[in-house]
């Protein structure tokens, strides 16, 4: 029998009380309405939020896209992003994710329109990198749709629930409507009215899922709009759930906020690992007795705490307090230990209360090696977090030998990096160096244009953290920064002059000093103290020095800093000040068994054009010469071996100053994962070459000699990629085309064994090769 059935007596019964037929139907909604609220209570919330702070940071069960396009605000995390081109905003549920297989899954939230205007809609994005991707490159599914993109399920401004694809390549910001049955609509949510969104995921016999997303008034329980997706296939709902705020495209429209995100079903994974923050990570250096630790944190509230603690005990031990420090800018928190006890391993922890909770954030500090018969240094640079972009542009091969990357997808999402970090642990370095372009300020979205973009570089350099952290907890870390990591294509520091009208070419700083500052503090913060810590121009920072670890004397130079633009005169390279250092560390007999000089690019220009000519790149340090002479002459008085980054291009050179071998040897490490691609390809054979293509005496276009010991260019030539590419840029993101990964460095009792590895091969497998021309082992008495 139908259970709202009416009959006659029943109908007089209500009349007679004063009821109308309306009434009976809108009883029975509400009851209806009632079970639909009481399922999403039964729900388990994705994380309970705080209803009395403000903050950029949602909660440790989030991550944010862009960080700068939303915030905590009473309890609802709110969109802030409604112009034209802030299409797809979303907000990750980090520790929920749609698995395979023929079962249910339920999800709700409350969503409240905070801004009208043109239009647009709210909701969920299922099935973000298609069950493929780590959790943390599915976490970043946004606006621009492709492959991987996932199912948008939406209750937009008209009333109308929908469901929109997110996979066009071609069409990356259409969000097509797609076929499905829609219910009874009614008049839509007006501003800050609260509506509660259920989605339901039910499997049906063929192997498809029906979608169901219901949008009801959260106090009424009155139905708004219903709409119903039929025979999904479960790979089409597979992969990450995000939130959704989204105008409609190309114009200025609705944002919306959200609270209380509930999830039940078996076909939704929990994972409570996959949580973030407050503290992201940690890392920190051993000079002697003096320890620095830096810990960053998510962009707590400004009304709370901004105190952390430093705890360490021996093994097994009780927790003993070290210095407390204040979170400053860029939320990290810095600390400074003397008389450190460095003959031991030591557990350390960051402890962080707030609110009523209190975080924990553990490590260990390791002994110095000082004794250790072979010292083993990991070399990184350059780290892109995606290929193209995830804001836009149509997908297809850059190449004919090249492969459709996608969007969301493994090929085009490098981050978080998990092959490369896997293979340098499997090498168990002693010290990590991270020699600059930790990140890339267009990617993985566009760079915000502002004098001070301090968010959208937290949001990129946060990706860097979030990949590289299991590492640096536990392993003392170097990091210096270069032109992309404070927002520059190129820089010529000029001393810390502010660029004239912005134009990085003449010179100087584009941002604001207290950007460049947050950006260096945040990166190296954690260095070892600075040979001469007085600031440069606009009161910009410095960190140019000198420690010792694992019986081995390490200097650090800053060679972007104070070098001028090739317009300026005089030129300058180095500068005055970092050359005294160089002398003095050179002068310096008690660093032990070896030296080792990091800075962030080749002092020479190792670079050929399309014709296979020597090519003038002022981005190198190759130029003034008499400068780079002077800095060759003083890296060779102190007996150094000297690592980089930058180029892109794996190298190791044996520079000249009067012939092609009386200078210092420089091993500059592949990028880690890049687009600019350049190349070292000279017409016929080198005088004194070795075994390997392009190697022997080289004099680069400023007149600079060199004896070229090995090169991994790309793997392809830059005639074919010039000949093929319709774009003018070197960009190329199929990694099969290129030669990227990471430098090893071994410090035994007599020599430096140099590595250069692939990024993708498992150095401990049986047929482990690195690129040709290593490894390369280097006497110290031929240093």
């Amino acid at each position: 029998m139908n259970r709202y059935r009416i009959n006659r007596r029943s109908f007089l019964k209500y009349a007679t009380a004063g009821f109308a037929v309306s009434s009976i139907v809108s009883l029975r909604r509400a009851s209806s309405s009632l079970k639909r609220a009481n399922a999403a209570v039964n729900l388990q919330p994705v994380q309970v939020l705080p209803n009395n702070v403000t903050r950029t940071w949602i909660g440790q069960a989030f991550w944010a896209n862009r960080l700068q396009d939303w915030r905590l605000h009473q309890g609802l995390i709110e969109c802030l992003a409604g112009e034209s081109g802030d299409e797809i905003r979303t907000v990750s549920l980090l520790t929920r994710e749609l698995i395979p297989g023929a079962t249910s899954a339920q999800m709700s939230v409350v969503a409240r329109l905070l801004a009208k205007r043109g239009g647009g809609f709210c909701g969920f994005l299922i099935g973000g990198g298609g069950g493929q991707l780590d959790y943390r490159a599915a976490a970043l599914v946004q606006k621009a749709s492709g492959i991987g993109g996932g199912l948008l399920c939406t209750y937009e401004t008209d009333g109308r629930v929908r469901f929109r694809e997110h996979t066009s390549e071609q069409q990356p910001l259409q969000f097509t409507e797609l076929p499905s049955e829609v219910g009874a609509t009614n008049p839509p949510a007006d501003l800050n009215e609260d509506v509660l969104l259920q989605l339901d995921i039910s499997p049906q016999p063929n192997g498809k899922f029906h979608l169901q997303l219901t949008a009801s008034h959260q106090k009424t329980g009155q139905i708004l709009g219903r709409g119903t997706l039929k025979n999904v296939a479960d790979s089409s709902i597979c992969g990450s759930i995000l939130l959704v705020s989204s105008p409609y495209t190309k114009q200025a429209g609705a944002r919306y906020g959200f609270r209380d995100p509930r999830t039940g079903g078996s076909k939704i994974a929990v994972r409570p690992q996959n949580a973030v923050g407050p503290i992201l990570g940690t890392m920190y250096s051993l000079n002697g007795k003096v320890l620095k630790v830096s810990a960053q944190f998510m962009p707590v509230g400004d009304t709370q705490p901004r105190v952390a603690q430093f705890q360490y005990r021996s093994a097994n031990g009780t927790w003993q307090n070290g210095s407390q420090a204040n979170i400053g800018p860029g939320y990290t928190a810095l600390f400074r230990l003397t008389n450190w006890d460095s003959t031991k391993d030591w557990e350390y922890r960051i402890v962080y209360k707030y609110q009523t909770l209190t975080a924990y954030y553990n490590g260990i500090i390791r002994k110095d090696p000082v004794n250790k018969k072979s010292l083993t240094i990991g070399l990184v640079s350059c780290m892109i977090a995606t290929a193209r972009s995830l804001e836009g542009g149509v997908g297809k091969p850059e190449l004919p030998n090249a492969e459709l990357l996608g969007r969301y997808t493994a090929k085009n999402i490098y981050f978080p990096h998990t092959q490369l970090v896997q293979n340098i642990r499997r090498h168990q370095p002693d010290l990590l160096l991270f020699v600059g372009d930790q990140l890339y300020e267009t990617r993985p979205t566009l760079k915000d244009a502002g004098k001070a973009p301090v968010l959208d570089y937290l949001y990129k350099w946060y990706l860097w953290y979030w990949s590289f952290r299991d590492l640096t907890r536990n392993t003392p870390t170097i990091v210096l920064v270069d032109d992309h990591d404070v927002f520059q294509g190129n820089i010529w520091g000029e001393s810390g002059k502010p660029a004239p009208n912005n134009n990085e070419n003449r010179g100087g700083y584009v941002h604001t000093s207290s950007f460049v500052n947050l950006a260096q503090r945040t990166q190296c913060g954690h260095n070892p103290d600075a040979y001469d810590p007085t600031p440069v121009l606009q009161n910009i920072s410095v960190y140019y020095g000198a420690f010792r670890y694992g019986g081995v004397s390490f200097a650090i130079l800053e060679d972007r800093k104070f070098k001028t633009a090739s317009t300026t005169q005089p030129p300058v390279l180095l500068g005055e000040r970092q050359e005294k250092f160089l002398a003095a560390w050179a002068q310096d007999k008690q660093g032990g068994r070896a030296k080792v000089c990091i800075t962030q690019t080749v002092f020479g220009c190792l670079l050929t054009n399309t014709n296979r000519n020597p090519e003038i790149n002022y981005d190198c340090n190759g130029f003034p010469q008499a400068d780079r002479n002077r800095a060759i002459a003083l890296l060779r008085n102190a007996g150094a071996l000297v690592v980089s980054g930058d180029q892109h291009l794996a190298s190791l050179v044996r520079h000249g100053i009067n012939n092609f071998t009386d200078g210092v040897v420089q091993f500059s490490g592949p990028a880690g994962g890049a687009l600019w691609q350049r190349w070292f390809q000279p017409t016929g054979l080198l005088a004194n070459g070795g075994s390997t293509p392009y190697t022997g005496d080289f004099v680069d276009g400023f007149g600079n000699k060199m004896r070229v010991l090995a090169v991994a260019n790309p793997k392809i030539t830059q005639k074919y990629h010039v000949d093929n590419s319709s774009s003018k840029s070197r960009n190329v993101g199929d990694r099969k085309l290129k030669s990227e990964g990471y430098g090893i460095i071994r410090v035994n009792a007599n020599e430096y064994v140099i590595e250069c590895w692939p990024w993708n091969v498992d150095p401990t497998s049986k047929n482990a090769k690195q690129f040709p021309g290593w490894p390369y082992r280097l006497p110290f008495t031929q240093v």
